[in-house]
């Protein structure tokens, strides 16, 4: 499985903070920018930036009538840029059409002896995600990983020389780290994916 880029930059988060980073902070900054970007896109279950994958899938039966086809796969990488080619028990196929992230197929050989009693393995190589990944997930991002920065021991306030010091931690006392907040979440929400068809084996 490929190693997918950070979803914003070193560069990206010093303009953010109007700072120039030393080469120590630009390793911190990077590790962190990781760290965040991982914890996304678990959360959404998306790769998020532009991507190609080669899945296979079950094959689902559909009401031909309604649907005008004879079954369907949900491609689970949304979104769905290009469909490169479609194999059907390892047979390539063109009897296919695209309607968002759902890929039809026309017929299959489900109903023929050997394979009647078998939904059909269809292999998908598409192209998926954004470029550039969008601003709002790219700022979810850069805010995790500078809860971090500014306060790598999760303090929320001490005292310094008889003064008082309070960091940028939420109001309830919880230490966030590289983690989402719940309005965080709910700004990924848009994003997430909650079903799909049944994956057998990836790229």
């Amino acid at each position: 499985m490929a190693v997918l880029p950070s979803l914003a930059t070193v560069a990206d988060l010093a303009t953010l903070l109007g700072r120039t980073f030393t080469p120590e902070q630009e390793a911190q900054a990077q590790a962190l920018l990781d760290q965040a970007s991982a914890v996304v896109r678990s959360y959404i279950r998306q790769d998020i930036s532009r991507d190609t994958t080669t899945d296979t899938f079950t094959l689902r039966r559909v009401d031909p009538l309604l649907h005008r086809c004879a079954g369907a796969v949900t491609l689970p990488q949304r979104p769905v840029v290009d469909i490169d080619s479609v194999l059907v028990d390892g047979t390539a196929t063109y009897d296919w059409w695209q309607e968002d992230n759902e890929l039809l197929l026309r017929s299959w050989t489900w109903d023929l002896p050997p394979a009647a009693h078998r939904a059909p393995q269809i292999t998908v190589t598409y192209t998926h995600g954004w470029d550039p990944v969008p601003g709002d997930i790219q700022a979810i991002v850069m805010q995790a990983a500078n809860r971090v920065l500014v306060n790598p021991s999760g303090i929320r306030s001490e005292a310094v020389g008889g003064e008082s010091v309070t960091y940028l931690i939420p109001t309830t006392g919880e230490y966030l780290g590289v983690l989402l907040s719940r309005t965080e979440k709910k700004v990924l929400d848009r994003y997430r994916r909650t079903a799909g068809s049944v994956r057998l084996r990836g790229r």
